[in-house]
């Protein structure tokens, strides 16, 4: 799943922007309108997994009902006949891939909140799964590194390997989650009217609050992702420099996990993700005054060293989310991860989409940035600028919303022991 989703945000822009010859407001637009559509799929895919089930489960049938999808929309969207390319083309394959990529994730992650009930058990899941999602996103882009190194560098073939990549794994690997982990089935709910449900749901201001700080997040990381190749081939001038440094930028985030885990334990996940995101910030303002083309040293450096947070807001929040589920649960009577997960989701992918709607926008509006073309000093800068700005605004604006989250483990050890005094009565 991961390797599928990096490459979506890190190499299929640019792909068909200068490899098929779409411009960047048509590819930015079609990324942000496939991206808003997950608004209406996430939360009804989320609804249905809460609410519906199978003598399977409630999420292996999703779950296994997703990879066909996803099979076949790899294959289109990875490696496109360049005649058939067009707006709507590249529009309808990539609804359909982002339409199973939900049945899989939302289903993926609500299953974890049942798998793990204790505060620091949740983070500890959550961080096991970042690290396989690292692990996925690190050996997929070792692909077009070694392609690079055997002088096989054209975009078409970069894709395409990742493509197989994904075609080939995706049956093999969802066999042992279908088969070996324990799912479980709808339970009947306490008698809450669902307007009544809603209510408690649209007034939970925590909700709200990570939400935020996921759609923030996802806006900074999916700047960065988008535009990562560009500075690095573009303005530092260093395109053999670029899927190497990236597969260390995510090597880097693999080993800096059980920091930030054991950071989680000592001083709870909030505040861990605070020093998370704010490190973040600051790695990304730093390069705007020491970038210089050519310089191996700067590239180098600066994507390792942002690498090292890549992890941390992505595990924390979900993990934050996990535990938001139960003191829901406390308020409204209903038991509906999946619903919760659904909305987490929805924001990461809407963030990820306006960041590539609008810092593509920027950069040939403002700029007049051309990918692949002669661009002046002043459009280099603007797209170094656009990206350094832009990835640490999201996630500064992340941070603020984090300010004084109260639900530390203290509270939800409370959270929990009412739950379990309350199953014991029923």
């Amino acid at each position: 799943m991961a390797a599928m989703g990096m490459p979506v945000a890190v190499y299929l822009p640019r792909f068909y922007t200068e490899g098929m010859g779409l411009s960047l407001v048509t590819v930015g637009t079609i990324f942000t309108l496939a991206r808003i559509w997950d608004v209406i799929t996430d939360p009804v895919m989320g609804i249905v997994i809460d609410k519906f089930d199978t003598r399977w489960g409630r999420r292996k049938h999703w779950i296994a009902i997703s990879i066909p999808i996803l099979v076949l929309s790899v294959w289109m969207v990875f490696m496109p006949n360049q005649e058939s390319v067009s707006a709507g083309y590249l529009l309808f394959w990539l609804i359909a891939l982002y339409v199973g990529y939900t049945m899989l994730a939302i289903a993926h992650q609500s299953w974890g909140a049942e798998l793990a009930l204790t505060y620091d058990d949740r983070s500890r899941l959550f961080g096991w799964r970042e690290i396989f999602v690292i692990a996925g996103m690190t050996v997929v882009l070792g692909i077009p590194a070694t392609l690079e190194l055997t002088g096989m560098s054209s975009q078409s073939a970069k894709v395409a390997s990742m493509g197989w990549f994904c075609l080939i794994l995706f049956p093999l690997l969802v066999v042992p989650t279908l088969t070996m982990v324990p799912d479980t089935h709808s339970k009947p709910q306490s008698s809450v009217p669902w307007a009544e449900a809603m209510k408690v749901l649209a007034s939970n201001n925590l909700l709200w609050r990570l939400l935020a700080a996921d759609l923030a997040s996802g806006f900074g990381t999916a700047v960065s992702g988008a535009l990562y190749i560009f500075v690095a081939a573009t303005y530092f001038k260093l395109p053999e420099h670029a899927s190497i440094a990236l597969l260390f930028y995510f090597l880097a985030s693999f080993f800096a996990m059980p920091m930030w885990l054991k950071l989680a334990y000592k001083v709870g996940k909030d505040v861990a993700l605070k020093i998370a995101l704010l490190y973040a910030v600051v790695i990304n303002l730093g390069l705007i005054p020491i970038a210089q083309e050519g310089s191996v040293v700067v590239l180098w450096g600066f994507t390792i060293a942002f690498g090292v947070a890549f992890g941390a807001a992505p595990t924390l929040l979900r993990s934050m989310m996990a535990d938001l589920t139960d003191e829901d649960e406390l308020r409204s009577g209903q038991k509906r991860p999946g619903l919760f997960f659904a909305l987490l989701t929805t924001t990461n992918k809407l963030g990820a989409a306006f960041a590539v709607g609008a810092s593509f926008a920027i950069l040939e509006v403002a700029f007049g940035f051309v990918p692949g073309g002669d661009n002046s000093s002043e459009a280099l800068d603007g797209l170094l600028v656009t990206y350094c700005v832009g990835t640490a605004f999201g996630l500064f604006l992340a941070f603020l919303s984090m300010l004084k989250y109260p639900l530390n483990r203290t509270a939800h050890d409370e959270i929990r022991r009412e739950l379990e005094q309350r199953q014991k009565t029923e």
